[in-house]
């Protein structure tokens, strides 16, 4: 097996898993619809995200605070990484497609799986990298397949700001799982609120003062049309990264992060479908029948 635990860890696991990833979906959800139907003050609506997912945390403690002071280091580092995750996913799933850009930005998981198997020494077997092969091969048929304008045989939800926007936002939340398996792995697990109380309350400073140079004539729009959205998606967030945390001190983030990709797809496929109405290639539909392939070889893995 490719790791061992207890099955009450393994079912506290998948809990967890699942809490992350329906967390996150209603943030993006949230997060794109006021992207597109208000747009303004990027900045000032990403600082209300975090003021409230930092809230969860504060809320959530029960055994109080202890702040060690290697912990800062780790947080303050991880604030400026979320800074910029949140305010760039804002503005790729505001210009772009929800499909493409979920799947490109869910590459991330290439960056704790290095890590995890060259710098933590973790150890896989054979049906793990089919699955993430599998996985691969659903990102770039995603890419390759995407639909053109016939006319001007260009890609019709492709733009040079949005690419960087979601590069941006791939490399930020990569790095954000490798910060939080350095952290837990040198300081322990049981200062998981403490450090990301540091991280938000980080990000929260930082975007805001951002806003109020930047957009402070959107001040009052921002505010009276994104509090609502800000604060319901922030409560979100912090449900979501408080999952994580608890799911990567029992799974191998070599394992967590692929799998949580993979299971991510075709609740993302049935949103963007069902929800946006948003339609696509025969290659993206094999697209996404390699991404739930990936789901089964990667639970099988378990087992060889």
């Amino acid at each position: 097996m490719i790791w061992k635990t207890q099955k009450e860890d393994i079912s506290l696991a998948i809990l967890y898993l699942l809490t992350n990833i329906f967390a996150n979906q209603g943030e993006v959800m949230l997060v794109r619809r006021y992207g597109k139907k208000h747009g303004a003050g990027g900045f000032l609506f990403n600082g209300v995200i975090c003021l409230f997912a930092m809230i969860f945390f504060i809320v959530s403690d029960t055994g109080g605070f202890h702040f060690p002071k290697g912990l800062w280091v780790y947080g303050i580092i991880n604030a400026m990484l979320y800074a910029a995750g949140f305010y760039f996913a804002f503005v790729a799933y505001r210009v772009g497609n929800y499909l493409i850009t979920h799947t490109i930005a869910g590459m991330s998981f290439v960056f704790p799986i290095i890590y995890g198997l060259f710098f933590l020494g973790e150890t896989q077997n054979y049906m793990t990298y089919l699955a993430l092969a599998c996985t691969f091969a659903s990102f770039f048929l995603m890419l390759y397949g995407r639909p053109k304008d016939k006319e001007k045989n260009e890609d019709k939800n492709f733009s040079f700001g949005w690419l960087i926007a979601t590069l941006i936002t791939l490399i930020s939340n990569g790095f954000i799982s490798i910060l939080a398996k350095m952290q837990q792995a040198k300081l322990g697990t049981d200062i998981n609120n403490e450090y990301m109380i540091i991280t938000l309350s980080g990000a929260t400073v930082f975007l805001l003062l951002l806003g109020f140079v930047k957009e402070w004539k959107e001040l009052k729009h921002t505010f009276l049309k994104g509090s609502a959205y800000g604060a319901a998606a922030g409560l979100l967030n912090g449900l979501k990264n408080g999952a994580n945390l608890a799911a990567i001190a029992l799974i191998p983030l070599s394992v967590l992060t692929p799998l949580k990709m993979a299971l991510n797809k075709p609740l993302n496929f049935l949103v963007s479908f069902f929800i946006y109405k948003e339609r696509y290639t025969t290659l993206q539909y094999l697209s996404i029948g390699f991404g739930i392939l990936s789901v089964v070889l990667m639970q099988v893995a378990k087992y060889v």
